[in-house]
């Protein structure tokens, strides 16, 4: 564990991209701030720096053994380096954290991805092969699997512009028919061209086996009176 050769930080620092990359690659689907490439620089720092910390304590270890004087004077911790990492990375994570006009927060996943990226990483960086290679099976199956479970759909933002607000309960029917599942709403009133026009903006889950070119027609045969309606991710 102590001796590193290059074959072996080799293997180490490429075990590291291949773990940053298969985290990354399911926020990157997700259009997520930290995508691929800042997971795969997450784990493989950590994985560098936890390298760098067996090297230096293994290089005072062998200090120590040529010249005993040496006892009380050196003395190293094996975990000095790792530590900082695990604290220092909820910085980058917080980075990831937003909270919107509506007051919801989003960024939380992409924030616990990134800390448990860099766990990775230290134990990649610690020859912890299966420890590391076991724990990014699970949290790729919490990523995919556990989503599609607990979640009704994707998140997207709804926004439906008409000239008269009296289609509210005929929007809210087809939320029910199409099985919608609303997290917010907001409403706004503007005038264009003198025409005052009623925007609805909804923030909702909508089911991965709906098509959106679907939801859009049934919205619009509502009334002439819808003269706008956006889909969002």
């Amino acid at each position: 564990m102590y001796i590193l050769d290059n074959m072996e930080v080799t293997v180490r620092l490429v075990v590291a991209v291949l773990i940053g990359s298969i985290i990354g690659l399911e926020r990157e689907r997700k259009n997520q701030s930290a995508g691929i490439r800042t997971n795969i620089i997450v784990c493989v720092s950590a994985c560098i720096l936890t390298i760098i910390q067996i090297k230096i304590s293994f290089s005072v270890i062998q200090m120590v053994s040529a010249d005993p004087e040496l006892h009380g004077v050196l003395s190293t911790d094996f975990a000095r380096i790792t530590a900082q990492i695990v604290s220092g990375i909820g910085f980058l994570g917080a980075g990831a954290i937003l909270t919107t006009q509506m007051d919801t927060i989003s960024g939380l996943t992409t924030a616990a991805t990134i800390w448990a990226v860099s766990g990775l990483g230290i134990a990649v960086g610690m020859g912890y092969y299966f420890l590391s290679i076991s724990s990014t099976l699970i949290l790729i199956s919490v990523l995919y699997l556990l989503k599609k479970v607990t979640k009704p759909g994707e998140k997207h933002v709804l926004i439906i512009k008409m000239t008269n607000d009296r289609h509210i309960k005929e929007v809210r029917k087809v939320f029910e028919t199409y099985e919608l599942h609303k997290i917010n709403e907001d409403f706004a009133m503007s005038r264009v061209d003198g025409e005052l026009i009623y925007t609805f903006t909804y923030f909702l889950y909508i089911p991965n086996k709906l098509d959106n070119s679907d939801l859009i027609d049934a919205f619009l045969d509502i009334s002439d009176e819808i003269v706008g309606i956006t889909i969002k991710d």
